[in-house]
């Protein structure tokens, strides 16, 4: 089973992103030319064009997941079910909590990854994907 485990986030800031790309491109063309009356200076500003796109990059690769029979591999990493115990556990927040982009979710869940020998938490990740997604999951790893 392949899922990106922040669907939720993507889809958000992909959707803003042409709109940001396009709002520094003329910000930039407008101070290089001369011509532009805007005077915010800043990074997304200026080089959006360049670091949105890098950090919508960046942020699919590191939360790319790849469930399989014997193994969980999120980003570069992979947990052996042999050496490291997987739950997703789901939670109630606040309204004053919950992520902009899922506003009227009451129930969010957690992917939380346990190394059996000590107990320790090794991952403890926010799960920004469908119910349908998430009960998928929950019936793949319970297999």
């Amino acid at each position: 089973m392949k899922i990106n485990l922040s669907k939720h986030t993507l889809i958000f800031y992909s959707i803003l992103a042409p709109f940001i790309i396009f709002g520094s491109i003329y910000n930039l063309l407008g101070i290089i030319s001369g011509t532009s009356t805007v005077i915010s200076f800043g990074a997304f500003a200026l080089f959006g064009f360049v670091l949105l796109p890098a950090l919508l990059v960046s942020t699919y690769r590191q939360n790319r997941c790849t469930i399989s029979d014997d193994r969980i591999s999120i980003g570069k990493k992979d947990y052996v079910f042999n050496s490291y115990a997987v739950s997703i556990v789901e939670k109630y927040l606040p309204i004053k909590e919950r992520p902009l982009f899922s506003l009227f979710r009451k129930q969010y869940a957690n992917l939380i990854i346990r190394e059996k020998s000590g107990g320790q938490i090794v991952l403890n990740k926010d799960l920004e994907i469908s119910v349908q997604n998430i009960e998928k999951m929950k019936e793949f790893l319970a297999v």
